[in-house]
Parts: structure tokens; C-alpha cells; sequence
């Protein structure tokens, strides 16, 4: 019955692919950590720039990539330096490569976006208490995006740091994992005015885009419980959803970031094994067709019946699954190997 569930809920075809898996040595000098990322994704990175250019008023893009260029000083040290030997092994100008990496920073605000940027997350329980997190990201681009989508390894003394689904060009994180610690995936928030995005530079000095502060969270905390504390004071340049995955029962959370700190954490409970996170402030009035159809579906599912694979299959109903889905995967900090084994880019 199960397995027949599974059948009738999944989306995926015979076209869809699993990404390329690469190893990030975190040992070795961080110009030079992104070089076979660059080397192998070299034949469509220019294509990317040129869709994401796009997206910017072409008579801004003068002055836009100079800034960005100049922000890039502002970054953590080891992120600006990968960045320049993403420029380095890439051919484009590293004001580009700065402003492509930073473009949810400054697109993240209450207006109708430039940008769709959807994505589901889900955390939940089994009758187990194993924790599962489950993940659609969905974005505009979706073509070149997907031949894009990489697995990474971050290796720090031969050992895995921590892991994440990324793009080349692009070395934050918006999805990841540290083994047997926790989860950690990203949806964007609208909220706030474009000043504030803007007051938000000056306050954190540009040390804090989202996608970098994930990876310093993952890099740093080793726990559940300091990572959900940390995800949650930290100022930030733009508001977010954060959501959260651990190893232990009832751990689970969607915070709901102000660019100051959580505006809302909502967590697992006894009597509450699951949370679903789209786009939307979970106290508001739900229109949203994507966490209504989860919902519904893990309802009728149960707790009881509840795995992975079901779980996948919640991920790749319609409308969870859209026109806009880049990839899928289910994470699970106690079991990491899952995160790169479901993971699937959709065509």
C-alpha cells in the first residue's frame, strides 16, 4: 500500500539527473578550492551571466558591477579570495561573479519580484523520531540552472565538514547538512522596504549574505540547539525563512527571520510532527496552493506511514513540484548520505 502511495504521488521522469559531485578542500589556499567546478561548468557559465544580467536594468549594470566589485573587500576573507578564483578560472569580470553571488541579498524585499523565487521545505517526524527534511527549490532560469546544480563536499582535514547543493559560479549554500548534527535549508521571505535591505549593509558591514552566513553557521556550530540559536539572533541583510533539521526527536523549526533577528520559531511537538514552508508567514491567512497540497498530502499519509520516500513523493506532487523546480532532495542529519542519494534535478 505504501509503495503504491509512493507511485501515485511521485512527479519525476526518466529525464531527470542526478548533479555532478564534487569535493571542496577546505585546506587548500581559497582561490584555488572552486577550480575544477570552474573547469568543468566552463561551457555554460557565460550563459548564466548573461540570463542573470537580464534581470538588472542594462542602464545600471555600469554602475551596478563597480559596486559590487567593492562589496566584494566587505566579504568574510576566504569567501571574497574563492570568489576571485572564481573570476580567475571563469574569464568574467570579478564584479560580476560578487553581484551574481549576492543577488538574493538585494532582490529580497516586500515588491512584486523581478525574480520567482519559490521553494518548498518540509521538516517533520517519523514514529521513529527520525528527523526528515525535504526540499524543492524552485527559481527562474530553470534551464541553465539546472545544468548548473552541483553536489558539494566541503573536506576539512580529509574529513566531511559539512555538504551542499549549490551552482557552479556560486559558492554559497542554500540547502545543506553537517553530518549527525542538523540540517539547514533556505526559503526566501518578502518583507520590508529596499531601504532596509540597504540600512542592513551598513549595519552588518556586508559580512552577512544569507547563502555565506549558512555556510559560516555550518562550518562553525556543531549542534541542533547553536545553530538554531545562531540562525535565529544574527543580523542579516535580508529576511528569510530558515529552516532547520536535527538528529534528535522534535527537532525541528522554521524560523522566520527579520533582517534583525527571528520575527517567529516554529517548532516540532508532540502533537505537531510536521512543518511545512513555502513563501508565506506561517500566522497568515495560507492562499498559498504549494503548502496546502503538502499538507493535505502528509495528513492523509500519517505519521505512522511516514518515510522518505513518501516524503519524496510530497515533493514531487503539483503543485509542490512546478514549472519553476530546479531540484528536490531529502535530508536527514543522522542518515547524510540521503542528501546526495534523492537528490534529483528535474527536467
Amino acid at each position: 500500500m505504501k509503495y503504491l502511495l509512493f507511485l501515485s504521488l511521485i512527479g519525476f521522469t526518466s529525464a531527470d539527473f542526478k548533479p555532478r559531485k564534487y569535493r571542496i578542500d577546505l585546506d587548500l589556499p581559497p582561490d584555488q578550492r572552486w577550480n575544477q567546478v570552474i573547469r568543468e561548468n566552463i561551457e555554460v557559465i557565460p550563459l548564466i551571466a548573461e540570463e542573470a544580467k537580464k534581470y538588472i536594468p542594462s542602464f545600471i549594470q555600469p554602475v551596478v558591477w563597480p559596486i559590487a566589485r567593492a562589496l566584494g573587500n566587505l566579504l568574510p576573507k576566504d569567501i571574497h579570495e574563492e570568489l576571485k578564483g572564481i573570476s580567475r578560472e571563469s574569464g568574467l569580470p570579478l564584479g560580476e561573479v560578487v553581484g551574481l553571488n549576492i543577488l538574493y541579498d538585494i532582490t529580497a524585499f516586500d515588491r512584486k519580484h523581478i525574480l520567482y523565487e519559490g521553494c518548498t521545505s518540509i521538516v517533520l517526524q517519523d514514529k521513529r523520531g527520525n528527523i526528515f527534511h525535504g526540499r524543492n527549490l524552485d527559481y527562474e532560469m530553470q534551464d541553465l540552472l539546472k545544468s548548473m546544480t552541483i553536489y558539494v563536499d566541503f573536506v576539512k582535514n580529509n574529513t566531511i565538514l559539512y555538504s551542499g547543493v549549490t551552482f557552479a559560479l556560486y559558492n554559497g549554500l542554500l540547502t545543506g547538512q553537517r553530518p549527525n548534527a542538523y540540517t539547514v535549508t533556505l526559503n526566501e521571505r518578502y518583507s520590508g522596504a529596499y531601504i532596509d535591505n540597504i540600512l542592513m549593509e551598513f549595519v552588518t558591514r556586508f559580512q552577512r549574505p544569507v547563502s555565506y552566513f549558512i555556510r559560516e553557521v555550518l562550518e562553525s556550530e556543531t549542534t541542533f540547539d547553536s545553530a538554531v540559536r545562531t540562525f535565529s539572533k544574527t543580523h542579516l541583510i535580508a529576511p528569510c525563512y530558515i529552516i532547520v533539521g536535527g538528529v534528535k526527536p522534535e527537532q525541528g523549526v522554521v524560523i522566520s527571520r527579520n533582517r534583525w533577528s527571528a520575527a517567529d520559531i516554529y517548532s516540532l511537538t508532540p502533537e505537531r510532527w510536521y512543518l511545512v514552508e513555502t513563501n508565506f508567514d506561517h500566522w497568515k491567512k495560507d492562499d498559498d496552493g504549494r503548502r496546502i497540497k503538502a499538507m493535505k498530502l502528509l495528513d492523509t499519509i500519517g505519521k505512522e506511514d511516514i518515510d522518505e520516500q513518501l516524503l519524496f513523493g510530497v515533493l514531487s506532487s503539483n503543485p509542490v513540484q512546478n514549472n519553476n523546480t530546479i531540484y528536490s532532495t531529502v535530508l536527514s542529519a543522522k542518515y547524510p548520505r540521503l542528501l546526495y542519494k534523492s537528490l534529483i534535478i528535474r527536467v
